[in-house]
């Protein structure tokens, strides 16, 4: 592994790439750690244990303490919404976000997103009252309770958001790629470039795209300027260096795509959440469009087989008002 040594490390993972309906969301957090390490080190590091078990890694701890968990632990439709937007929220007030509003939240939380949400009319209102289920006090108070456990582990949070990509710039994607999970990997790109570009020496961790083990090729066609060195490509871990020769401070990349990364990676699983609630309120956008004209309709999740019920409950009602399918409906 190489000796380079990184002291900001990110973390990124996707929801919503399965459905048909709705948006995928690519959320990313990075935290700064109080000295640098080695790319081994850091993907040794246990944050969660940094902070001396100040931050839960199961939500049966939310009573005690704030909880950072992979999405898939903290939300359930059967649960509710509140226990991911209240960990969600707290993490936004500590990094200086306005949580009183939908509309101060998505500015702060999604600047990278390439479409207006404006442009889909299913997406351009907003959701009042915000927060939808959690007490803006109640993110205040766990925010301060952050504080205190970053504080104790010496770290700080250096970036916390979400990208929505639409279903009309995903189906351009897949157009180009004829692949989802290509398309979906040109979004890391994007973003892990973004990050790059703030932070000169980063070390990201990812959730595993696809299943797939190489990356190689992939990242050097998203960063052509950059020389790629392989380090480990196995059913668990592949992990790569990217570095810029010739330019000032000669910026440097490490990144690995991990399996089961939101459980052992606190970035990663404080990404999930993002990605998670994100999705979420969009979907609360786009069902509140649709029963506000057809009351009694029943709400999706967008997932195939309701997906294609929504559809077909919608249909008249699409034909009606002209609305585009391909800006509606994912290719794949």
């Amino acid at each position: 592994m190489a000796q380079a040594h990184y002291q900001v490390i990110a973390g990124m993972d996707e929801a919503g790439l399965g459905p048909i309906l709705g948006p995928l969301t690519l959320g990313y957090s990075a935290f700064a750690l109080p000295q640098a390490l080695s790319a081994d080190a850091l993907l040794a590091e246990n944050l969660w244990q940094r902070m001396g078990g100040a931050i839960g890694r199961k939500p049966g701890e939310r009573k005690q303490r704030p909880v950072v968990c992979d999405s898939k632990q903290i939300y359930n439709p059967s649960r509710g919404l509140r226990p991911l937007e209240e960990e969600l929220l707290s993490w936004a007030c500590l990094h200086g976000f306005n949580v009183s509003s939908f509309e101060h939240f998505y500015a702060s939380f999604c600047p990278l997103a390439r479409e207006r949400r404006g442009a889909y009319d299913w997406y351009a209102a907003t959701l009042a009252p915000f927060p939808l289920q959690a007490g803006t006090g109640r993110a205040a108070l766990r925010a301060e309770a952050l504080s205190r456990a970053l504080a104790q582990g010496g770290l700080a949070l250096r970036e916390l958001g979400a990208v929505p990509v639409f279903e009309g710039e995903l189906n351009r994607l897949i157009g180009r790629t004829d692949n989802k999970s290509k398309a979906e990997f040109e979004v890391v790109g994007r973003v892990v470039g973004e990050l790059w570009r703030r932070h000169r020496h980063l070390a990201v961790v990812c959730d595993r795209q696809g299943g797939r083990e190489r990356y190689g090729r992939a990242l050097k066609s998203q960063f052509p300027e950059a020389e790629v060195s392989a380090f480990v490509e196995s059913t668990k871990i592949s992990s790569y260096e990217l570095v810029v020769p010739g330019e000032r401070d000669e910026p440097r990349l490490f990144i690995a795509f991990v399996e089961e990364g939101d459980n052992d990676h606190l970035p990663v699983a404080l990404a999930s959440m993002a990605a998670k609630y994100l999705r979420e309120t969009m979907m609360q956008l786009f069902n509140d469009w649709f029963v506000a004209r057809q009351p009694g309709l029943e709400r999706t999740a967008g997932y195939y087989q309701d997906g294609r019920r929504f559809l077909q409950d919608t249909a008249e009602l699409r034909r009606s008002l002209g609305l585009d399918d391909a800006r509606l409906i994912r290719a794949r």
